[in-house]
């Protein structure tokens, strides 16, 4: 199952925007390198983590009012009149796939998604179909309520993503208050979920998926990183640059990344029979902050390999970073754009990035930066300027040497500095040296 297009009225920042996704399989003119890659940009604010959670309420919608979900504060606040109800709507078309029917339907055909939230005084409540649609339930959503069924398979993961210690996770008691298909996406909702260990789950018993398994993390894990299914002290061992660590005592970094990436995993195998292979498995998966903890050099490839590793999947994410914003084409962009009216919408540029330094991707239409020099020195060239255009000759040659990268203001006071004089001095002993060459 893919998610193709969504379309947001009244949910909060937004008071009616649409998306077109990407997915694999899409066809179209000019496809991107990465077909199964979508970026979300905009300001803090703006809208990106809004629309994960509107993929997921739409792609589940049938399942929603019943899962757990508790809305807060997601209805648009507008002005009403005599307390007149409000609501918040999205709809979704889904493309399904043979995993996800469990009857005679064509596979690849689009199906419709809506669910509304509606708020009256303080509350919120979630609703799916209206009822005329609702009673026409196709029959293939059945998979959608048994947790061991592959269809329809959505995870969401929120910004404040963190590993549970494997002494304090009760299962049983996340069932008791959240359905399955919804805790995979609670974390978008509620910030205090957390994800399942790799000491939990990963199958030792079961030779072909622990294989599986093992293959993959070694292909999402950077350079330097290494994972061969070594077990110490109830924790599964990683090779670092040499070092071998336990999983709670690697980096914020690698922590974060490897948490998400194997509680993904594990859904995967929860779902998946003995003959489907993990990288067959069909899904959409939505990461908020992708670059969280990562260091520039690992953002620059984390999407491109996420996307190698996993082709059928969908995955959709936001960032802030100018690195790995121009790893993508723009086909794989949204920006998140805020009108004067205060409401959101979301845009594709002409413009191209990929393949453009941080600095020039941040000059673009992308993030709208007019510089990415520090405020404080900005002004100080300001300053400057405003001094030389009066004719202040010193205030000019301090101004140069601000751009040029010196800071000891000594073109400014008339005297040269030590770097030029020793490059002045070096020029003189060579030209020195080799009139005496040719004299010889």
């Amino acid at each position: 199952m893919y998610v193709t297009s969504i379309k947001i009225k009244n949910l909060r920042c937004f008071e009616e925007t649409e998306l077109e996704f990407q997915y694999p399989g899409r066809e179209q003119k000019y496809p991107p390198n990465l077909p199964n890659i979508n970026l979300l940009l905009g300001n803090n604010g703006a809208g990106k983590t809004t629309v994960l959670k509107a993929v997921a309420l739409a792609a589940l919608a049938p399942i929603i009012p019943q899962s757990g979900f508790v809305p807060y504060w997601l209805v648009r606040q507008t002005n009403t009149i005599n307390g007149e109800e409000k609501r918040a709507e999205v709809s979704a078309n889904l493309t399904l796939h043979s995993q996800d029917i469990e009857s005679s339907i064509d596979s690849n055909s689009i199906w419709p998604m809506k669910v509304m939230i509606a708020r009256r005084g303080s509350h919120e409540v979630p609703m799916s179909l209206p009822p005329p649609l609702y009673s026409k339930e196709p029959p293939f959503w059945s998979g959608m309520f048994n947790d061991q069924s592959p269809s329809f398979l959505v995870l969401g993961y929120g910004a404040t993503r963190r590993v549970e210690y494997p002494e304090k996770l009760d299962p049983s008691a996340r069932r008791r208050s959240r359905l399955l298909r919804y805790e995979r996406v609670a974390g978008l909702f509620e910030s205090q979920i957390s994800l399942i260990p790799l000491s939990l789950w990963l199958p030792q018993k079961k030779p072909s998926l622990f294989k599986q398994v093992i293959h993959l993390l070694n292909d999402l894990l950077p350079e330097g990183a290494s994972f061969n299914g070594e077990f110490l002290d109830g924790e599964y061992l990683f090779e670092v640059e040499g070092l071998k660590t336990v999983f709670s005592a690697l980096s914020d970094g690698y922590q974060s990344y490897i948490g998400w990436i194997a509680d993904l995993l594990y859904h995967i195998c929860l779902t998946a029979s003995g003959k489907t292979k993990i990288t067959e498995i069909c899904g959409v998966v939505m990461v908020d902050e992708i670059d969280l903890h990562l260091h520039p050099e690992w953002q620059r490839s984390v999407i491109p390999r996420i996307s190698e590793a996993l082709p059928n999947l969908q995955f959709i994410f936001t960032t802030h970073s100018p690195i790995v914003a121009g790893s993508l084409n723009r086909e794989n962009i949204f920006v998140m754009e805020t009108t004067d009216s205060g409401a959101s919408v979301v845009k594709q540029y002409d413009e191209h990035i990929y393949g453009l330094s941080a600095d020039e991707v941040l000059l673009s239409s992308y993030f709208k930066l007019r510089t990415t020099r520090a405020e404080p020195f900005v002004d100080e060239l300001k300053e400057l300027s405003v001094k030389a255009g009066k004719g202040d000759v010193k205030a000019a040659l301090a101004y140069m040497e601000k751009l040029a990268g010196h800071s000891n203001g000594s073109l400014a006071n008339g005297k040269p500095d030590k770097t030029s004089k020793a490059k002045t001095t070096k020029k003189s002993a060579t030209k020195k040296a080799k009139a005496q060459t040719k004299r010889k």
